[in-house]
């Protein structure tokens, strides 16, 4: 009897483990290829899980971006982990956006998902297969850079920050999302305070950093480079 509910233990114990290893924390710590192969195979349904709302998608995500950039015509975006084109196709999709994005990720199904998204949008919209370190980019290249819930993903997010933060444009915007919330401690040494993210992004040289609530699980945090 006691072997039985031993080993019951242990399947329960293994299971909860699984569970956090492949869907909380979604094969973070099990390297980057494990986060890519699960990008991958779950790339058909992940514009069904997230379920966008274009109108917050507009109000949240477009409208800061497009007020950070109202000053310059013709604005070059970079968005890391780009995914299926979510910020792509939403800023390229605006009236007023007259500019051009550059969508980077490094799980390729997901890109092909983007690529049929973004294909009305021609010469303005391109994708490149990558990671955010080291970023394929010239320095001082864009006008802003975005990465939306995903840094917690990264081998090291301070490293990917360094990254964006030396692609952007001298004054440049960057917009990205830190993770908040009942999950957020699941991501353990990944996870930061609001103030600890902040300074980072202050010690990385960036000017005017702010933190806006968003989501139940992330916050949207703006800065520019000086």
């Amino acid at each position: 009897m006691t072997l039985w509910i031993g080993l019951l233990l242990g399947l329960i114990l293994l299971g909860a483990a699984l569970y956090w290893l492949l869907i909380v924390t979604e094969g973070v710590f099990l390297g980057r290829r494990m986060v890519v192969w699960l990008y991958d195979i779950t790339a058909h349904k992940y514009d069904g899980i997230k379920a966008f709302d274009d109108e917050a998608e507009r109000f949240f995500v477009v409208r800061p971006l497009r007020h950070h950039l109202r000053h310059i015509p013709t604005p070059l975006i970079l968005d890391v982990a780009a995914g299926t084109g979510r910020l792509s196709s939403y800023m390229l999709d605006e009236a007023t956006f007259n500019g051009r994005i550059i969508g980077l990720d490094p799980a390729r199904k997901m890109l092909n998902l983007a690529a049929l998204k973004l294909a009305p949008y021609r010469h303005r919209a391109m994708l490149v297969q990558g990671t955010a370190v080291p970023l394929p980019f010239p320095d001082n290249s864009f006008h802003a850079v975005t990465c939306l819930e995903s840094l917690e993903f990264f081998p090291s997010d301070q490293a990917a920050l360094a990254e964006m933060t030396r692609v952007l444009k001298p004054g440049g915007v960057l917009m990205v999302t830190r993770r908040r919330g009942k999950d957020a401690k699941f991501f353990l040494n990944r996870s930061r305070s609001r103030e600890q993210f902040e300074s980072m992004l202050t010690d990385l040289g960036l000017v005017g950093v702010n933190t806006q609530p968003w989501q139940l699980d992330y916050d949207q945090v703006f800065g520019k480079k000086s």
